[in-house]
């Protein structure tokens, strides 16, 4: 019996001698799969560090100083940079050029930082010259050499002539007035004489013409309509020109034509209203390029009309929906507005 349970007990132990040898020889390959591991996160923690170390990009301030805006920022861009702008006016004309930057030009800095722009504003209180009594000739040229940047704050509008007693080619008048301040954007506008001559134009026919039709024709037209309207009788088409005065006669360009127009009476539930607009304007000694502009409701601006006028009262026709706001610009200012009901 004791034989007997002494060799059992050694078949034991050699059985789990057996399994315990399987399991290291098995794990062996797990063992140095998480050796391996490990060795790759060390080496990548190591090289993020590093990376983290050497930090952003550094890159060179270019020298901008000088340049005009618009070429300062496209620099800036390139080597990765943005601009912080700051405004002053300077002794000079010369609106919209770089006058200092910080950091200074040839700095290493990183990339993305802001750097400081100081940008001029031109001469603080300069204006607009006189060019009243001078000549177109001389004029044009000048001002378009010095107002033909992109940067601009002044563009110059083609000139109007008119007859006069004064030579041809005199400045009689122009706007914005001498002195006027080029701080903000500024359009020259010039009259000038063409001597003696007188200009005509031919009334055009505009009787029977809805209201469409009507401002289609007064942007052409070298006459200026004065509208009126009264309420449609029976035998008279609602929303068209019932009369008109000289039409097809030859008459001198600009001289005020009347015209009036029918409209039945607004009913309710009606979705557009039409009529006059009269608009009571600062007065021109020439004729000013005018524009209307209609917005609706939902913010969708269409321009109705484009006219010369002579300001003080000015009459457009309209047929809008209820709710659409008229504005009415001179030399590309608002000069008034209105919301139909």
């Amino acid at each position: 019996m004791d034989e007997m349970n002494t060799m059992d007990e050694t078949n034991k132990s050699n059985v789990i001698k057996r399994q315990f040898d399987a399991i290291a020889r098995g794990g062996a390959p797990l063992f140095f799969t998480i050796i391996l591991t490990l060795c790759v996160t060390v080496v990548a923690c190591i090289a993020v560090f590093l990376v983290s170390l050497q930090g952003e990009e550094q890159v060179m301030v270019p020298d901008v100083v000088g340049k005009t805006l618009t070429t300062a920022l496209l620099e800036m861009q390139q080597k990765e940079l943005y601009a912080k702008i700051q405004l002053r006016y300077s002794d000079e004309d010369d609106a919209l050029t770089i006058l200092e930057q910080s950091p200074a030009p040839g700095s290493i800095v990183k990339a993305y930082r802001r750097v400081t722009l100081t940008v001029s504003r031109g001469v603080e209180g300069s204006g607009i010259d006189d060019f009243v009594g001078k000549n177109i000739d001389s004029v044009l040229p000048e001002l378009k050499k010095k107002y033909s940047g992109k940067d601009s704050l002044v563009t110059v509008a083609p000139p109007v002539y008119k007859k006069d007693p004064k030579a041809a080619g005199t400045i009689l008048a122009q706007t914005p007035r001498a002195g006027s301040k080029v701080s903000e954007p500024s359009r020259i506008q010039l009259i000038v004489s063409k001597g003696n001559e007188d200009e005509t134009a031919q009334v055009p026919d505009i009787s029977g013409m809805k209201v469409s039709e009507t401002l289609k024709a007064i942007s052409s037209a070298k006459v200026i309509f004065d509208f009126s309207s009264h309420e449609a009788v029976t035998s008279e088409k609602s929303g068209t020109v019932i009369s008109q005065d000289g039409a097809g006669q030859t008459v001198s360009a600009w001289t005020h034509v009347k015209a009036e127009f029918a409209f039945s009476p607004a009913k309710e539930g009606d979705q557009t209203a039409s009529g006059i607009m009269t608009a009571s304007v600062s007065e021109y000694p020439y004729p000013v390029p005018m524009i209307v502009k209609a917005s609706s409701q939902d913010g969708k601006t269409t321009t109705l009309a484009k006219f010369q006028h002579d300001g003080g009262r000015v009459s457009i026709p309209y047929s809008l929906a209820k709710g659409s706001t008229i504005t009415l610009y001179a030399l590309d200012r608002e000069v008034y507005s209105t919301i139909i009901n």
